[in-house]
């Protein structure tokens, strides 16, 4: 395996969001993950206008690790996508991770995950297996939705009616690495080319699904998305729009849904591309 330390190789951007219960453990797995691997790296961190301590978490780690650690503290809560993007044009690393401030990175090298990410390489995002508190894995990557996927789990969400999840994979969790059509934004690596070919994430989405929609967008710029699953990354999930369907955020997640179907299509089909499901 080629060697993959430039001298700063992977920029992690973290929002946060009254996310000071999380943000040691999410630190602690990064420097620990990036020292025993000697990968040079820093931690971009954007504050959502937090009320708790987070911003104070972070500027601890600014203190005694100034190069490695940087802040943007915005006034109120922006969403997912501005944010972020402002992270992604500060960052300085070969290759990106976008990071959950609720994770904490596990199992697996980063060098392997690294290995597989180039400008010319078919892969142009990888997604790690995300195990939620207990060691459940999460269902972090789906098919492309189709509206009516969506419509059909408004009962279970607001009624708790079971219905059947059209979007997920019939033989998920999958124990080999294999292309999907998208993962949730917990957790990507990149490399920064990728910019280049895709852009930044559309800013016409406050919250969700600019997942989904980066997703789709990666596709189309003839790349593929990756899923690692010897890669294990923790996530504390809140899935908020699950616990307040009627909330602002539920409410422009809907919004955000509207939006990517006017913009791509695939309202009843899903889009389809030739993904690879053997091992890579």
């Amino acid at each position: 395996m080629p060697d993959i330390v430039p001298q700063l190789a992977i920029s992690f951007i973290i929002l946060t969001w009254n996310s000071e219960k999380y943000l040691k453990g999410c630190f602690e797995s990064i420097i620990g993950k990036c020292l025993r691997e000697q990968m040079p790296f820093e931690v971009i961190v954007v504050d959502n206008g937090s009320l708790d301590g987070s911003c104070e978490v972070v500027k601890s780690y600014q203190k005694h690790l100034p190069d490695a650690f940087h802040l943007i503290a915005l006034d109120f809560n922006k969403g997912t996508t501005y944010p972020r993007n402002l992270g992604l044009r500060q960052a300085r690393g070969e290759f990106i991770c976008i990071l959950d401030s609720d994770t904490e990175l596990g199992e697996g090298s980063l060098r392997e995950v690294l290995y597989r990410l180039s400008p010319e390489a078919r892969v142009g995002m990888v997604a790690p297996r995300l195990l939620l508190p207990g060691g459940i894995v999460q269902n972090s990557v789906k098919q492309f939705p189709t509206m009516l996927d969506k419509l059909m789990k408004v009962p279970r969400i607001v009624f708790g009616i079971g219905t059947k999840n059209g979007d997920f994979y019939a033989d998920f969790p999958f124990q080999e690495e294999r292309e999907v059509d998208t993962a949730i934004s917990a957790c990507w690596f990149f490399h920064k080319a990728l910019l280049d070919k895709v852009g930044h994430l559309d800013e016409n989405i406050f919250y969700a699904p600019e997942d989904i929609d980066y997703s789709l967008r990666v596709w189309h710029a003839g790349h593929s998305l990756l899923y690692v699953p010897s890669f294990t990354v923790l996530h504390h999930t809140q899935q908020i729009t699950h616990r307040k369907p009627f909330s602002k955020t539920s409410l422009s997640h809907f919004r955000g849904l509207v939006y990517y179907y006017a913009k791509h299509g695939g309202w009843f089909l899903r889009p389809t591309f030739k993904a690879d499901s053997r091992h890579v």
